[in-house]
């Protein structure tokens, strides 16, 4: 898929700047409000035995806070990071680059292929409302000379 990625409704709306039309916006506004669970994401069991990755997500918790298009769906996916972040600590010290590059870059394929992250989240819903279908002038004409 080219190009960038979507913007959520809200911050389209703070910025005050689009080329999409009403219906178009509350069309994506109604669909990525389906898209919300409306629980909060929890820390797993292996990020609170883990000091540093314990500290991460304690700041992410306050981070997103307030970000309403974060929520229990990217639960992995944040205990995930945080534990990244704590293994990037150990492997930095051990020198081990790669292996910390290599997991990364599987974890981040997989988590925007099952749209587990709020990016692909966004991205996957439709630019445009569905069109509603009309009658063809054929089928209009013949409906009038069928009435009259």
């Amino acid at each position: 898929m080219a190009g960038r990625p979507s913007k959520p409704v809200q911050l389209l709306k703070i910025e005050g700047k689009s080329h999409r039309t009403k219906k178009e916006l509350e069309h994506r506004e109604k669909m990525e409000k389906a898209l919300y669970t409306g629980t909060t994401f929890k820390e797993s069991p292996a990020v609170k035995a883990d000091p540093v990755a314990h500290k991460e997500f304690l700041r992410l918790k306050k981070l997103y806070k307030n970000i309403q298009f974060v929520d229990g769906l990217d639960e992995q996916m944040i205990n995930r990071y945080c534990l990244l972040i704590s293994q990037e600590q150990k492997l930095m010290e051990s020198d081990d680059f790669l292996a910390l590059h290599k997991t990364r870059e599987m974890i981040l394929k997989l988590e925007d292929r099952l749209f587990l992250n709020p990016v692909s989240r966004i991205k996957a819903i439709p630019k445009k409302p569905p069109e509603e279908e009309k009658e063809s002038p054929m089928a209009q004409f013949l409906k009038r000379r069928a009435g009259g």
